[in-house]
Protein backbone atom coordinates (compact mmCIF):
# COMPACT_ATOMS: atom_id res chain seq x y z
CA UNK A 1 0.00 0.00 0.00
CA UNK A 2 1.40 3.60 -1.13
CA UNK A 3 0.05 5.19 1.89
CA UNK A 4 2.29 2.51 4.55
CA UNK A 5 4.73 3.45 2.08
CA UNK A 6 5.26 6.85 2.61
CA UNK A 7 4.81 6.97 6.28
CA UNK A 8 7.51 4.46 6.25
CA UNK A 9 9.05 6.60 4.49
CA UNK A 10 8.67 9.36 6.40
CA UNK A 11 9.95 7.81 9.82
CA UNK A 12 13.03 6.82 7.64
CA UNK A 13 13.42 10.60 6.29
CA UNK A 14 13.19 11.45 9.69
CA UNK A 15 15.94 9.47 11.23
CA UNK A 16 18.36 9.82 8.32
CA UNK A 17 17.44 13.05 6.06
CA UNK A 18 16.06 15.64 8.30
CA UNK A 19 19.47 16.52 10.28
CA UNK A 20 20.60 18.37 6.51
CA UNK A 21 17.53 18.37 3.85
CA UNK A 22 14.78 19.66 6.57
CA UNK A 23 12.15 18.00 8.43
CA UNK A 24 9.85 19.75 5.88
CA UNK A 25 12.10 18.90 2.99
CA UNK A 26 13.31 22.89 2.45
CA UNK A 27 17.11 22.20 2.54
CA UNK A 28 19.19 24.99 2.46
CA UNK A 29 17.40 27.70 0.72
CA UNK A 30 20.52 29.13 -1.46
CA UNK A 31 21.00 25.40 -2.20
CA UNK A 32 23.78 26.14 -5.59
CA UNK A 33 26.16 27.76 -3.10
CA UNK A 34 28.67 25.97 -0.85
CA UNK A 35 29.08 25.48 2.92
CA UNK A 36 31.67 27.32 5.40
CA UNK A 37 33.53 23.88 4.69
CA UNK A 38 33.62 24.26 0.80
CA UNK A 39 31.22 21.69 -0.14
CA UNK A 40 27.55 22.02 -1.64
CA UNK A 41 24.72 22.58 0.98
CA UNK A 42 21.78 20.66 0.98
CA UNK A 43 19.01 21.48 -1.84
CA UNK A 44 15.63 21.30 -0.88
CA UNK A 45 13.64 17.71 -1.90
CA UNK A 46 10.16 19.31 -2.21
CA UNK A 47 10.18 19.82 -5.90
CA UNK A 48 11.80 23.24 -5.63
CA UNK A 49 14.99 22.36 -6.62
CA UNK A 50 16.78 19.99 -9.00
CA UNK A 51 16.00 16.46 -7.50
CA UNK A 52 13.32 15.90 -9.48
CA UNK A 53 15.14 15.94 -12.95
CA UNK A 54 17.34 12.83 -11.78
CA UNK A 55 15.22 9.64 -12.62
CA UNK A 56 14.40 6.96 -9.99
CA UNK A 57 17.32 4.71 -10.75
CA UNK A 58 19.38 7.14 -9.93
CA UNK A 59 17.88 8.93 -7.20
CA UNK A 60 18.25 5.35 -5.48
CA UNK A 61 21.68 5.47 -5.86
CA UNK A 62 22.65 8.68 -4.61
CA UNK A 63 21.13 7.74 -1.15
CA UNK A 64 22.49 4.35 -1.17
CA UNK A 65 25.83 5.32 -2.05
CA UNK A 66 26.10 8.56 -1.94
CA UNK A 67 27.69 11.41 -4.38
CA UNK A 68 31.26 10.42 -3.18
CA UNK A 69 31.38 7.01 -4.37
CA UNK A 70 29.35 7.95 -7.66
CA UNK A 71 31.27 11.68 -8.51
CA UNK A 72 34.54 11.96 -9.60
CA UNK A 73 35.93 14.87 -7.30
CA UNK A 74 32.82 15.69 -5.44
CA UNK A 75 32.45 18.26 -2.97
CA UNK A 76 29.44 17.58 -0.48
CA UNK A 77 28.74 15.57 2.73
CA UNK A 78 26.37 13.31 0.76
CA UNK A 79 27.49 9.94 1.73
CA UNK A 80 25.91 6.43 0.95
CA UNK A 81 23.64 4.79 3.71
CA UNK A 82 24.08 1.29 2.12
CA UNK A 83 24.79 0.46 6.42
CA UNK A 84 21.71 1.78 7.54
CA UNK A 85 19.07 1.41 4.71
CA UNK A 86 17.93 -1.22 2.81
CA UNK A 87 16.51 -1.04 -1.05
CA UNK A 88 12.91 -1.12 0.27
CA UNK A 89 13.95 1.68 2.73
CA UNK A 90 14.74 3.99 0.36
CA UNK A 91 12.22 3.16 -1.90
CA UNK A 92 9.96 4.23 0.97
CA UNK A 93 12.12 7.57 1.39
CA UNK A 94 11.67 8.03 -2.22
CA UNK A 95 7.82 7.82 -2.15
CA UNK A 96 7.32 10.43 0.78
CA UNK A 97 9.62 13.28 -0.48
CA UNK A 98 7.80 12.91 -4.23
CA UNK A 99 4.34 12.78 -2.10
CA UNK A 100 5.50 16.27 -1.29
CA UNK A 101 6.22 17.31 -5.30
CA UNK A 102 3.48 19.14 -6.90
CA UNK A 103 1.27 17.55 -9.00
CA UNK A 104 3.06 18.42 -12.09
CA UNK A 105 6.75 18.04 -11.22
CA UNK A 106 5.68 14.39 -9.96
CA UNK A 107 4.19 13.40 -13.61
CA UNK A 108 7.54 15.18 -15.40
CA UNK A 109 9.54 12.96 -13.30
CA UNK A 110 7.82 9.76 -13.42
CA UNK A 111 7.84 10.35 -17.69
CA UNK A 112 11.15 11.11 -17.49
CA UNK A 113 11.77 8.04 -15.29
CA UNK A 114 10.05 5.93 -17.32
CA UNK A 115 12.77 6.69 -20.31
CA UNK A 116 15.76 6.44 -18.50
CA UNK A 117 18.24 4.55 -19.68
CA UNK A 118 19.86 4.10 -16.22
Amino acid sequence: DSKEQILKGKILYNQNCASCHKKDLSGTKIWRSVDADGHTVPPPLNGTAHTWHHPDKLLHQIIKYGFANLMKDYEGKMYGFSDRLSDQDIDSILAYIKSHWPEEIYKRHLKMSRQSKL
